[in-house]
């Protein structure tokens, strides 16, 4: 398994296809390097001025694009889940409530200092 990432992969598998449709072999890829690299099908099909979709670049101004359009801000409607707020809020007090009623039973828990009285002699 390629330890390449599946864009990668993706992109070099489409570059061999384009190579093997022009009758182009796997040796005379090796003359221009590894087999398992991108850039060795890109300069194999450069050498017999082949056509190939070219990767894309990302440039600043689609960066600049994305980050105005990412400036859209919501209202607190739209930002809450109402079904998972009542959710939360009836667990809350479901919790609350048992915290409650064990209160009592947790307090017996704790020790308490024991008073001895001790009487010498008869009165």
């Amino acid at each position: 398994m390629s330890n390449q990432p599946l864009a990668s992969r993706r992109r070099i598998e489409a570059l061999k296809e384009i190579a093997y449709a022009c009758n182009l072999t796997n040796e005379q890829a090796r003359t221009f390097g590894k087999l398992s690299k991108t850039s060795t099908w890109e300069s194999l099909l450069q050498s017999h001025n082949l056509e190939y979709e070219t990767k894309p670049e990302i440039s600043d101004n689609i960066v600049a694009t994305a980050s105005l359009e990412n400036s859209h801000q919501i209202n607190f409607f739209e930002w809450v889940d109402f079904g998972q707020l009542i959710t939360l809020t009836l667990a809350s007090v479901g919790l609350f409530a048992l915290l409650l009623s064990l209160w009592p039973r947790t307090l017996n828990l704790i020790p308490r200092p024991v008073k001895i009285t001790i009487q010498i002699g008869a009165k």
